[in-house]
C-alpha cells in the first residue's frame, strides 16, 4: 500500500486535515520568488483564505554579499519583526504553500531553523486545496499581532545546516546530493556530489510522490540509515525540499544554504569542481 509521506512526519499536512481541524491560530503563507511585482499580483488574484504573501528575498533570505550564495539566511531580528507582524506567536501553526512544494519547503526550512516547531507544508499547495473544497480569496490579507499575543522568541540554528568550510573538507563517508536538475548539474557541481533533481519528488499535479516513490529516489542514490547526508542546489531552495522529504524518511541531512551559487565564487572551488569533471 502507497502510503502519503504525510504519514510519516508532522512537516507535511493535507489540505484535509486543515480543513477538518480549523484553527483559530493559524497563519498560511504564500512563499514566493519570481519577479516581485508578478508574483503578488497572482497572490492578489487567488490565496488561501487568510494567507499572507512572503516573498522569500524579503523574507526568508537576507541580500546576498560578494561572497554569500544568492538567498543567505535572514536575520533572527528581521524575520521576528515579520512574523510579529503578521500576529505571529510561539503557538501559531504555521502552514507554507506556494507555486511549488520547493518554495514551500524553503519557507518551512528557515522557520524551522528559527526555532519554530509548529510549521508544516501543505502538500500540493492551493491546487490541493481548492480540489479539497478549501476558501480561497483575492486582494491582500491584512493581519495584525493580538492583545494576547504571546512574545516571539526566535533562536537561529535549530536545523541542521552546514557552512562552505565544512563542505570543502567532507569527510569521504558523507553523501553529498545536489537537488538541481540534470542540466544544472552537468554544467558544474560541487566535488563528489551525486544528483537527484528535487521536481522528481512530485507529481505533475504538484502533490509529493508517496513515501515509498521518495525512498527508492533516494535509495538508488546511496542513501541509508544512519549515514550523513548534505543537500544543497543553486540557493538553497530546491534543496530544502528534499531535506523535508529525507526528513519524513527518518534521515537527519543538513542543508548547504549557500549551496552552487556561494561554491562558485571562489576560483579555487571551481578549479577543484573542474578538476573533478576532466578526471570523470
Amino acid at each position: 500500500m502507497e502510503h502519503k509521506l504525510s504519514s510519516l512526519s508532522a512537516d507535511i499536512v493535507q489540505p484535509e486535515q486543515l480543513l477538518n481541524q480549523p484553527s483559530a491560530n493559524r497563519l498560511f503563507i504564500d512563499v514566493r520568488l519570481g519577479e516581485p511585482s508578478d508574483e503578488f499580483k497572482d497572490y492578489r488574484d487567488a490565496h488561501i483564505l487568510g494567507a499572507v504573501h512572503a516573498q522569500i528575498r524579503d523574507v526568508f533570505a537576507a541580500p546576498p554579499s560578494p561572497h554569500s550564495g544568492n538567498l543567505p539566511l535572514p536575520s533572527i531580528d528581521a524575520l521576528e519583526r515579520q512574523l510579529t507582524a503578521w500576529g505571529v506567536d510561539d503557538d501559531t501553526e504555521i502552514v507554507t504553500y506556494g507555486p511549488s512544494m520547493a518554495l514551500a519547503a524553503r519557507g518551512w526550512w528557515v522557520l524551522r531553523w528559527a526555532g519554530l516547531k509548529n510549521v508544516k507544508v501543505l502538500d500540493g499547495g492551493i491546487k490541493a486545496w481548492v480540489n479539497q473544497g478549501g476558501p480561497v480569496a483575492q486582494g491582500e490579507t491584512q493581519r495584525e499581532p493580538s492583545a494576547e499575543a504571546q512574545r516571539l522568541n526566535l533562536l537561529a540554528g535549530s536545523m541542521p545546516q552546514i557552512l562552505v568550510a565544512d563542505v570543502e573538507a567532507l569527510n569521504p563517508d558523507t553523501l553529498l546530493i545536489d537537488a538541481r536538475d540534470e542540466n544544472s548539474f552537468l554544467a558544474g557541481s560541487i566535488p563528489r556530489a551525486r544528483n537527484l533533481p528535487a521536481v522528481e519528488q512530485w507529481t505533475p499535479a504538484g502533490n509529493l510522490r508517496t513515501s515509498g516513490e521518495v525512498e527508492e529516489l533516494f535509495s538508488a542514490l546511496g542513501v541509508r540509515d544512519g549515514c550523513d547526508v548534505v543537500v544543497y542546489c543553486g540557493g538553497g531552495v530546491l534543496s530544502a525540499l528534499e531535506v523535508l522529504t529525507l526528513r519524513a524518511l527518518g534521515h537527519n541531512p543538513q542543508l548547504y544554504v549557500g549551496s552552487w551559487s556561494e561554491w562558485n565564487k571562489s576560483p579555487e572551488r571551481m578549479a577543484r569542481s573542474a578538476a573533478e569533471r576532466v578526471s570523470q
